[in-house]
Order: C-alpha cells, then sequence, then structure tokens
C-alpha cells in the first residue's frame, strides 16, 4: 500500500481496465478509490462501529459488521477532501455511532437517497450474492446519485423522477474517454428507473422510511413503450453467418457454438474447460453460472466437439474462449455482433443481412429452427 497523490490517481484512471479495481490509500485505514472500466472514480470507506458487536467477557465493546460508505467521486471530491470525510466518520465509528445514522441525521432527520443506495448494496444485493450487483452499481454511481443522491426518501416525489428520466435518456459522451458507447439512452433510463423503484420499495419493507407509496410506481409510461426482440435469421441467414465466422478464433467460435447448442451468451462466453467433456459430448454449467441457479447440461453434437478440440488452449487460465490465453473470458460481445461480423457476411456472403442482430438473436434463431424441424 502507497501514499496516494493527485498524480498518481490521475495516472490510474488512464489506465484501460477489463474490471474494476480499488486502489488503496495508506494515509487513512480503510480509504480507497474504486476505479471501474468506463466508470468515474468512486471513493469508498470500509470501517466498523465500536459497539456493533456487543460487549466482551471483560466488559470491552467489540467491534461488528463492516460497512462500506460511499463518499462521493474523484476529482469531484478530492484527495484531501475525501481523507477528512473519511477520518470524520472514522470517529464517529470509533465512538460507538453508525455511519449509516450518521448519514440520516446529516439528511435533516431523513434518509437520503445515496444512504439508502448503500444500505441497499450492502444488506440485500451483495449479502444475497446476487449476479445484478454490478447493474445496481452502475445504474446507482453512473445515474441515481449525481441527479437524486442529496434528495431525502421521503420528500422524493414524481417530479424528481421525472426530471431523472429526462435527464438520463439523453446520451452523453463519456468524460473519461473518447471512444465506447455514451451514458444515458432510453433504455439507460428504463434500468435507472427500475433499480430505483426497487431500492425504494425495499426501503419501505424495511421500515427505513416513513412513507408508505412508493412514488417511482408506474413511472414507466414516461418512456417509450419496449420492443419484444422478436428477431429471427431465416436459414439463409444463419448459412450466412455460419460461413462468416470461419477464423477459428474465439468470437467466430462463440457464434458457431451458439448456432449449434441455443446457449446464452454469456454462458459460453464465460464456459471454462472444467466444464467441457468432449468424450461424453457434454457441457456442464454449474449454477453459479447458469440463469435459473441450478446447474445445466448441455449436450454438444459432434460439429460443437469438434470446434472445442480444434479451441487454443491457452497456459494462463482455462476460460474455454479467450484472447488473453484463458487468463479471461472474451468481452466485447455486443461490438463483434454489431460491428466486425455483419462486416464479415458482407464480405464472404456478398451482400448484407436484412436487419442488424445480436448474440440473442441467434439463440433465438437455433432454438426456434430446431422447434421447427
Amino acid at each position: 500500500m502507497t501514499r496516494l497523490n493527485d498524480t498518481a490517481l490521475k495516472a490510474e484512471l488512464k489506465k484501460a481496465r477489463e474490471a474494476r479495481e480499488e486502489i488503496v490509500d495508506s494515509a487513512v485505514p480503510g480509504l480507497a478509490v474504486r476505479v471501474g472500466r468506463g466508470l468515474a472514480a468512486t471513493w469508498s470507506l470500509v470501517l466498523r462501529v465500536r459497539g456493533d458487536g456487543g460487549v466482551s467477557r471483560r466488559g470491552f465493546e467489540k467491534k461488528g459488521r463492516r460497512y462500506r460508505l460511499r463518499l462521493g467521486t474523484y476529482p469531484a471530491m478530492g484527495l484531501e477532501a475525501a481523507r477528512a470525510r473519511a477520518n470524520e466518520f472514522i470517529a464517529q465509528a470509533n465512538a460507538g455511532e453508525s455511519p449509516m445514522i450518521a448519514l440520516e441525521r446529516a439528511a435533516a432527520g431523513g434518509l437520503t437517497v445515496e444512504a439508502l443506495a448503500e444500505r441497499f448494496l450492502e444488506d440485500y444485493a451483495r449479502s444475497k450474492n446476487l449476479k445484478s450487483v454490478r447493474k445496481y452499481e452502475q445504474a446507482i454511481a453512473t445515474h441515481i446519485l449525481p441527479q437524486l443522491g442529496e434528495v431525502c426518501v421521503d420528500a422524493l416525489d414524481r417530479e424528481q423522477i421525472r426530471g431523472l428520466i429526462r435527464q438520463v435518456r439523453v446520451p452523453r459522451l463519456r468524460a473519461d474517454t473518447k471512444r465506447g458507447r455514451a451514458h444515458g439512452g432510453i433504455e439507460a433510463a428504463r434500468r435507472a428507473l427500475g433499480v430505483l423503484r426497487l431500492i425504494v420499495g425495499w426501503a419501505i419493507e424495511e421500515r427505513l422510511v416513513n412513507r408508505e407509496d412508493n412514488p417511482a410506481s408506474r413511472m414507466e409510461r414516461h418512456l417509450p413503450k419496449k420492443r419484444k426482440a422478436d428477431r429471427v435469421l431465416s436459414i439463409d441467414e444463419v448459412r450466412a453467418v455460419w460461413r462468416a465466422a470461419n477464423s477459428g478464433f474465439a468470437f467466430d467460435n462463440h457464434a458457431r457454438l451458439m448456432l449449434l447448442t441455443g446457449c446464452r451468451a454469456g454462458e459460453w462466453a464465460r464456459a471454462r474447460w472444467p466444464w467441457v467433456n468432449l468424450k461424453q459430448g457434454l457441457l456442464s454449467i454449474p449454477a453459479s453460472e447458469y440463469k435459473t441457479n441450478r446447474p445445466h447440461a448441455v449436450p454438444l453434437v459432434p460439429e460443437a466437439v469438434a470446434i472445442l478440440e480444434n479451441s487454443f488452449r491457452g497456459e494462463k487460465g482455462d476460460y474455454v474462449l479467450s484472447t488473453t490465453e484463458g487468463e479471461k473470458p472474451i468481452r466485447g460481445i455486443a461490438k463483434f455482433y454489431q460491428t466486425r461480423l455483419p462486416i464479415a457476411i458482407l464480405t464472404k456472403h456478398g451482400a448484407a443481412l436484412s436487419a442488424p442482430f445480436t448474440s440473442h438473436d441467434l439463440r433465438r434463431s437455433a432454438v426456434t429452427h430446431i422447434a421447427e424441424s
């Protein structure tokens, strides 16, 4: 651990990352800055409250569970300001005062959206090991807190939520990079609204707020109706995809395995060699990686077995489809299906397909044509 400074922080923000990292500041115990892929850097403080764990046999107050507090974003909150805020909370915790109660008091007698969001993530989403935790964190940090973080939950009204929708549905370029997708859009607004509704509903059930109505309920009416994804590729289109994805590289193998098995995109993207039994022709997906949280077995036809037999096995990890010698799974699947594969189809097929398609459209097409035959 090293003592952070602004120069080091700015250098860290410029680095490309595949996943969120935590950079610890040795100057203040528990203080760190969390830097994610495509996300702003966030100050985080982990501490325990004296007395939360009860009293020992000798009469000493024991510290209880660990709390993680979100202090603010960098560089909006500078290094010295983050240290000062962290030391303030640490002093309160050492005095036996819960940091969440301190945040509530700071909100003039009411729980703020920011304090509630942190409690929701810690006590509900993370404690249940939900797969959607990262999506919750992104929606909260990127959209909800900048607009409503300081608002008291009991005072939150529908007009403020309409303002959130108006702000989020307008795409904006990311501040941290000139490339990549912009923040916001209709689907981003839909997700932010859903997360906010879930958070407030949880607070009402847990009696953390005085109100009994959820102001985010039925607010989807202010967004365009979501279109059902019903794209099914024709047999000729499936043939064009198959012929274009013939390089043997990880992404092309992903497209072919999707067509042969009808699996979800993430199941093949995260697949590991221990899941694969080539002799039995079987892919065994563990419960932790399957949508229904139950183990799932997928039969592999001879063509799928042949693709896996000829796949490159990296020495750094056991991911089946990887561009880092098995160390990490493939990333950028959406971009592959939106740009690289359509270009390959146009080059090898001589004409573009009738309409764009996604990885899930391949799954739907495979299942549909199998059912029809």
